[in-house]
């Protein structure tokens, strides 16, 4: 039985823009990542986001230079992440953000 592989459009700004794709669970395991890297409870946050107990999450770290921003929609979780030269845009479809908390 074949597996279903569900990619989320990522766009990487730099100088130029590059829009590249990454599966779900690549894009949890960066998110978890920075979790630990920045001390930040990204996944917390997604939760709150999802369970509706806030509508956005906007934080700024500035020594070493971070941002993340995220934004629950009808149909879709957004988030931004700024670091010091590159900025991370990606949209996920609601009814795959559960799923990802698993990871």
């Amino acid at each position: 039985m074949s597996k279903t592989l569900n990619l989320t459009k990522l766009s990487v700004h730099r100088v130029t823009g590059e829009t590249g794709y990454a599966s779900n669970g690549a894009l949890m395991e960066s998110l978890s990542t920075m979790e630990a890297v920045w001390k930040i409870p990204i996944k917390k946050y997604i939760r709150d986001l999802l369970d509706g107990k806030i509508d956005s999450i906007s934080l700024t770290k500035d020594k070493p230079y971070f941002y993340f921003f995220g934004r629950c929609f009808e149909k879709s979780l957004s988030i931004t992440i700024k670091e010091a030269e590159k900025i991370i845009d990606f949209s996920i479809p609601l009814c795959e953000v559960e799923t990802m908390l698993t990871f």
